[in-house]
């Protein structure tokens, strides 16, 4: 029964917080009560010179992705795309203006958010991402840890 109402007040409270989240997280970022300034990791590859932003967009709106707003923004980000698994994990995708591509699996932060916030369970995710992607994006290796800070400007 307790659980029931835990569920039920996680979900009311990001129906109601949900739409001011962007603004409270670049808030937070701002007052440097957080920092975010590494790109997440699991690298799959970069697009394909012949495919762009848009087409990736498509491919992943095809496959029941959509725009993640309760998410970090990471450094020169220009596509952060989720799809919900079930009420507790989500498959996470970005694209870079470098045209890295980089996804994983996660906790949803509605769910689990201090999971989430720390990464708890995070994995690359590549039994969905990998074949998913393969059309796009060129030499797609097994997805490696790669995290690029832009303080640091390199990856390791």
């Amino acid at each position: 029964m307790l659980l029931k109402i835990v569920e039920l007040a996680k979900k009311i409270f990001w129906k109601l917080f949900d739409p001011f989240f962007p603004t409270v997280r670049d808030a937070w970022v701002a007052m440097g009560l957080i920092s975010h300034d590494i790109r997440q990791p699991y690298l799959y590859g970069k697009l394909k010179t012949d495919k762009t932003s848009q087409d990736l967009r498509k491919l992943l709106e095809t496959s029941g992705f959509t725009n993640d707003y309760v998410a970090w923004v990471d450094p020169d980000e220009i596509l952060n795309m989720s799809k919900l698994v079930d009420e507790i994990y989500q498959y996470h995708v970005r694209l870079f203006i470098d045209n890295e591509v980089r996804g994983h699996h996660e906790f949803t932060a509605e769910a689990h958010p201090f999971k989430h916030l720390y990464d708890v369970g995070l994995s690359d995710g590549s039994t969905y991402l990998k074949p998913l992607l393969t059309e796009l994006v060129e030499e797609l290796p097994t997805p490696e840890i790669s995290l690029r800070s832009t303080t640091q400007g390199e990856t390791s």
